[in-house]
C-alpha cells in the first residue's frame, strides 16, 4: 500500500557509565585509579534508499532506539559503543520537527544523523592528576530523550500529469510507460500516484500520475492538498484535458473554463508550481469523427497560455509519439539548465548529505529564563555536563564546582545582569551565584 505520510519516535543510545575502580601495585600498598570510561550511545540515522517506494512500514513500525554503550569497566577497559541504528526511507523524503524541515533527502544514499548517542561517561582513571591522585568519581553517561518526528514523501519524477478526474491519466501513464495503474470509466479511479518510466531514444524520463484534481483541491478539497505535494518536485507538468467534455456538456468553453481551473489551483497550492514550464495535452480525440471542434479548442488554448496543446487519444495512440518527443525536449531542457546552475554552486554547497555538525544547536549559548527570584540557565553544554554528574557524590559536585569556575560562568551571568546571591538552576543544579 502506499502511504506518503508518517510520524516516528526516535531515540539515541545512552552513553555508558563512568566506572569507579582501584587496584594496588602488588608488594606496595600505593593505590592507582583504574575505572574505564563508557562507550557512547549509537546514532540514529535516516538514509534514502530506492528500496523503499512509500512510507507504509511506518504503519507497522513506529518506534526506533539504536544501542546504548556499555558501562566502563575495571583496568582502565572502556565500554563498547553503541550500534548505530539506519532507519530507510523512499528517495524524496522530507524530515519535520514540528513542522520545520530538518532535512529533504533527495537523492540515493543522502542520509542525517537525526540524533546522535549519548557521550559516554569518564572513568575515575580519566580524572587522576597531580592534585587529584585518588578520584573517587566518574561521570555519568549521557541520557538521551526520545522524540517524535514527522515525514512526508514528495515523489521524484520529472514530469507530471494533472487534471480533473475521468480525464485519462492513467490511461496515458499506461500508454506511454510500463506502469499499470488502475483503469475505469468513473471519476476517481485513481486513489494514489503512479510511477511510469518513459523510454525516448537512448534516454528515459520519469512521470507520475497524480490522483484527479477538483476545484478547491489547494484547501484539501478530494485530498487535493495531500496529491499536489507530489508534483512540486516535477520539472514539467502535463495538464490533461478531457475531450469529451465538449460531447456531454456541447461547448467549447468548458475545457477552457477547467483550463482555468487547474492553473488556479496551482496558484493558491504553491505559486513555484504556477510557475513550472507545461504543455497541454486533449484526450480521447478518438471519440470524435470530426475533430473541426477540438482544433479550435486546440488554437485557443495555445493563444491563452502560449504552450504547446497537443491532440491524442491513450486509447488508440494518436498522438501519443509527439507527447513522448514534446515532454522529452521539454525536460531534456530543463536537465541541462539544472546542471549548469549545479556546477556554478559546486563547491559552495553539499546537496547530497547532511551532517551532524549542520544540525546541531549551538552548545556554548546561553540563555536565561527567570522564573520567580530564579533564573535558569539553558545552555546545552552545561546542562549536559551538570546531567553527567553523580551530584551525590561529593567529589564529583567539588569537580563541577571547579569546571564551571574554570569556565567563568560566574562572571558570565554577571554580564548578563545576574546579581551576586541570586539563585541559579542549571538542569538538577541549585546554586547560589557568588564570588
Amino acid at each position: 500500500m502506499f502511504l506518503d505520510e508518517a510520524k516516528i519516535n526516535i531515540k539515541a543510545g545512552d552513553g555508558g557509565n563512568g566506572m569507579i575502580s582501584f587496584f594496588n601495585l602488588r608488594g606496595s600498598r600505593k593505590k592507582i585509579s583504574s575505572g574505564g570510561s563508557g562507550g557512547k550511545g549509537g546514532n540514529v540515522i535516516i538514509r534514502a534508499s530506492s528500496n523503499v517506494n512509500t512510507l507504509y512500514g511506518f504503519k507497522k513500525k513506529v518506534h526506533f532506539k539504536a544501542q546504548n554503550g556499555q558501562n566502563g569497566m575495571s583496568n582502565t577497559k572502556s565500554g563498547k559503543n553503541g550500534e548505530e541504528i539506519i532507519i530507510e526511507v523512499p528517495i524524496g523524503t522530507m524530515i519535520k520537527d514540528r513542522e520545520p524541515v530538518i532535512a529533504d533527502l533527495k537523492e540515493e544514499g543522502s542520509q542525517i544523523v537525526i540524533a546522535e548517542g549519548g557521550i559516554g561517561g569518564r572513568g575515575n582513571a580519566s580524572f587522576t592528576s597531580q592534585e587529584r591522585r585518588f578520584p573517587g568519581f566518574a561521570e555519568k553517561g549521557e541520557i538521551i530523550d526520545e522524540r517524535w518526528i514527522d515525514l512526508e514523501l514528495r515523489l521524484i519524477a520529472d514530469a507530471s500529469l494533472v487534471g480533473f478526474p475521468n480525464a485519462g491519466k492513467s490511461t496515458i501513464i499506461s500508454s506511454i510507460s510500463a506502469a499499470r495503474p488502475k483503469i475505469a470509466d468513473y471519476p476517481f479511479t485513481t486513489l494514489v500516484p503512479n510511477l511510469g518510466v518513459v523510454s525516448f531514444r537512448d534516454d528515459a524520463f520519469v512521470v507520475v500520475d497524480i490522483p484527479g484534481i477538483i476545484e478547491g483541491a489547494h484547501q484539501g478539497t478530494g485530498l487535493g492538498d495531500k496529491f499536489l505535494r507530489h508534483i512540486t518536485r516535477s520539472k514539467a507538468l502535463v495538464i490533461v484535458l478531457d475531450g469529451q467534455q465538449v460531447i456531454y456538456e456541447g461547448k467549447i468553453s468548458s475545457l477552457m473554463d477547467t483550463f482555468q481551473i487547474i492553473r488556479k489551483e496551482l496558484k493558491l497550492y504553491d505559486l513555484s508550481l504556477f510557475k513550472k514550464d507545461y504543455l497541454i495535452v486533449i484526450n480521447k480525440v478518438d471519440l470524435f469523427p470530426d475533430k473541426t471542434e477540438l482544433d479550435i479548442v486546440r488554437k485557443k488554448l495555445v493563444k491563452k497560455s502560449g504552450k504547446p496543446v497537443l491532440i491524442i487519444s491513450a486509447i488508440t495512440g494518436e498522438g501519443l509519439d509527439s507527447l513522448r518527443a514534446s515532454l522529452y525536449e521539454k525536460i531534456n531542457n530543463i536537465r541541462v539548465r539544472q546542471r549548469e546552475e549545479n556546477a556554478k554552486l559546486a563547491g559552495k554547497i553539499d546537496f547530497r548529505s547532511y551532517t551532524i555538525e549542520n544540525t546541531k544547536l549551538n552548545e556554548d549559548k546561553i540563555d536565561v529564563l527567570k522564573e520567580g527570584s530564579e533564573f535558569v540557565i539553558k545552555c546545552k553544554r552545561l546542562e549536559r555536563m551538570v546531567a553527567m554528574t553523580d551530584l551525590e557524590n561529593e567529589e564529583a559536585l567539588d569537580y563541577l564546582k571547579y569546571k564551571l569556575k574554570k569556565m567563568k560562568i560566574g562572571d558570565r551571568l554577571k554580564k548578563m545582569g545576574i546579581d551576586e546571591g541570586a539563585t541559579v538552576i542549571i538542569g538538577k543544579l541549585v546554586f547560589e551565584l557568588i564570588d
